[in-house]
């Protein structure tokens, strides 16, 4: 059997490329066409629009429903990628330390949970009010909240984590 040639495996790659670059685009304009997203790990809207700092965070053992949210901005809303995820009361503490380790392994610092400093209050969008926020930036001025919410999907108790990245 003929091993292929150095022509056919060069038109190969040629296609391969150009589809894979094609796929990127359209990926992009469907990014900037519905503005506000849901995502999974692993399609090409996870890697083109969740920020690498989202990605890179470990979901701790025994969560549930972790979710991927991106938004790419529109007027004086900054853009964003959040994580979200449930776990049980009795281990929200720990996630709480778990999670604020991993953002300061990332070269955040912590900055003054009360939301004053103008880089603070013009980007935080809480929507409802939250049991514990901690707000995280970095050398980039970029901003992360890591907040807690009270949540009883069909009588479960349970804590919803939020850590978002405004970039």
């Amino acid at each position: 059997m003929p091993g292929l040639s150095p022509r056919a495996v060069f038109r190969f790659a040629g296609v391969t490329t150009t589809a894979l670059a094609l796929a990127a685009m359209a990926t992009l304009g469907y990014l900037f066409v519905v503005e506000d997203y849901v995502t999974k790990p692993g399609s090409p809207v996870y890697y083109l629009g969740i920020s690498s700092l989202i990605r890179n965070l470990q979901v701790p053992d025994g969560a549930q429903g972790r979710e991927y949210f991106g938004s790419v901005g529109d007027g004086n809303k900054p853009a964003q990628s959040q994580l979200s995820f449930k776990v049980p009361p009795a281990t929200a503490g720990a996630v709480w330390g778990e999670m604020t380790r991993q953002l300061q392994n990332l070269a955040l610092y912590s900055v003054s949970t009360k939301g004053n400093e103008p880089m603070v209050a013009s980007n935080k969008h809480t929507v409802s009010p939250g049991l514990r926020e901690a707000q995280y930036t970095s050398a980039k001025h970029d901003l992360v909240l890591l907040t807690t919410y009270d949540d009883s999907d069909g009588g479960t108790r349970s804590i919803r984590f939020e850590i978002t990245h405004f970039d």
